[in-house]
Formats: C-alpha cells, sequence, structure tokens
C-alpha cells in the first residue's frame, strides 16, 4: 500500500464512520495525526486527516470517536471496527479510542479537534 493508497482509505473510512449509527464524531488520532494536523494549519489548510493509516503488509489504523447514545458502545466500536476491517483491502492492526459524548457535537465537529 502506498502512501496515495492509505490517504484515500483513510478518506473513505472516516466516511463511511461517520454514517454509522451511534457515531458523532470523527476526532483527530494521537500520535501522527496530530503531526499531520499541525502541519495541515501551518499550510492554511483544515484538512488534516482523522483517520491516520500507516501503510505496511498490515497496515496500522488509528481512529477516535465520538459516540452518542444511539446504541451501546461495544455494539458501535465493533461495528467501527468491521467497517475499517471491510475498507482495507490488507489485514489491519486498528487502535480505535472512544469518548462518550453526552450532547451531540456541533455541526462542525468532524473538522475540528477535541
Amino acid at each position: 500500500m502506498t502512501e496515495a493508497e492509505a490517504a484515500e482509505l483513510a478518506a473513505r473510512i472516516e466516511q463511511d464512520l461517520l454514517a454509522e449509527p451511534g457515531i458523532s464524531a470523527v476526532y483527530t488520532a494521537s500520535g501522527g495525526g496530530r503531526l499531520r494536523e499541525v502541519a495541515a494549519k501551518l499550510r492554511g489548510a483544515d484538512d488534516a486527516a482523522r483517520v491516520v493509516v500507516r501503510p505496511g503488509e498490515v497496515a496500522q489504523v488509528e481512529v477516535a470517536l465520538g459516540l452518542d447514545d444511539a446504541r451501546p458502545a461495544g455494539e458501535t466500536a465493533r461495528a467501527a471496527q468491521r467497517i475499517i476491517r471491510r475498507a482495507a483491502s490488507v489485514p489491519v492492526r486498528i487502535r480505535l479510542t472512544v469518548a462518550h459524548l453526552d450532547v451531540a457535537p456541533p455541526e462542525h465537529a468532524a473538522t475540528t479537534t477535541a
């Protein structure tokens, strides 16, 4: 998997996750995601990837999700893992961070970080 393919996969995963009931927001993952966010802001863009995909024989996917109470958190987290595995054409190792949201995030939550 190339870097371009990894970026395309990350965008597809983010879109699919946001369409899933129970997932209210996708936030910038820790580590590499924070660095990409800072770099994007320095370039004047606010389009930093919130899903981080590191290419490799086994791709590493990092994502942080804001969950609402539409369904149980465990069920939603398992659904998120299925979405990620289904989107990838290679085996993946997933690092999923979950935050429970008591109130709905603002409209722009998918494009900002917590």
